[in-house]
């Protein structure tokens, strides 16, 4: 592109519509470069993006790698205590538990000079009295007595003495003769001639009925019955 130029006074000057022109390219270019540039920042935003979610899901894994770590740890040293105390002898899961919270509280103050599992263990099996209450019956071994053999019982001869049997006589004594059936009634003469109209009261107490009759009407009592 050729330039316009005018000379004035010896001054060569561009062109005014010249000039516009070629402000106009130089905008343009620098318009391309810079769609250029945030296209290419966009492209890089993008990347920076997916790295950082990369960035995220290392982390992720690591801290995932960590925890998988401390839980190996962690089953490689219950597997080490298992071990030990089985060598004692001690297999079922509450003893093993309970050696091993003995073991912790018996150690929990030791900063220094901590036993391991199995000397802690080995000086208890030499000296059982030092075990912990909870853990020495495991330890202790209980002296089973030995079977005692009954002897034979042989049967006493028992000697029995017959004592004479004396026959005591039994003396009788006649008892006084009562009219049987006849009710006895401590009642008024007029209370007995009241009753007398009742046979059934007649019939037990007709003596008397008849001793009350002769008494109150002032007779002698009469041989005939009546």
């Amino acid at each position: 592109m050729s330039t316009k130029t005018i000379t004035h006074e010896g001054v060569e000057y561009i062109a005014k519509d010249h000039v516009d022109e070629i402000v106009r390219q130089r905008i343009s270019k620098y318009t391309e470069k810079l769609t250029e540039a945030e296209t290419k920042l966009q492209q890089y935003q993008t990347q920076i993006d997916d790295a950082q979610s990369r960035l995220g899901l290392v982390d992720q894994l690591s801290k995932q790698v960590e925890t998988l770590q401390g839980d190996l740890v962690k089953s490689q040293s219950l597997y080490e205590r298992h071990s030990t105390i089985s060598r004692y002898g001690i297999s079922d899961t509450d003893s093993r538990d309970a050696v091993e919270w003995a073991y912790e509280r018996a150690t929990a103050t030791m900063q220094k000079d901590k036993p391991s599992l199995s000397q802690w263990l080995d000086g208890i099996q030499q000296n059982p009295d030092t075990a912990p209450s909870i853990i020495k019956n495991l330890f202790v071994k209980s002296e089973t007595p030995s079977p005692q053999i009954p002897s034979p019982q042989v049967p006493s001869p028992q000697i029995q003495n017959p004592s004479p049997q004396v026959q005591t006589p039994q003396v009788q004594t006649p008892s006084p003769k009562t009219n049987a059936g006849v009710q006895q009634v401590q009642s008024t003469p007029s209370d007995l001639l009241s009753r007398a109209g009742d046979p059934e009261f007649y019939s037990k107490n007709r003596e008397a009925i008849k001793e009350a009759f002769y008494r109150q009407s002032g007779k002698a009592s009469s041989p005939f019955k009546f």
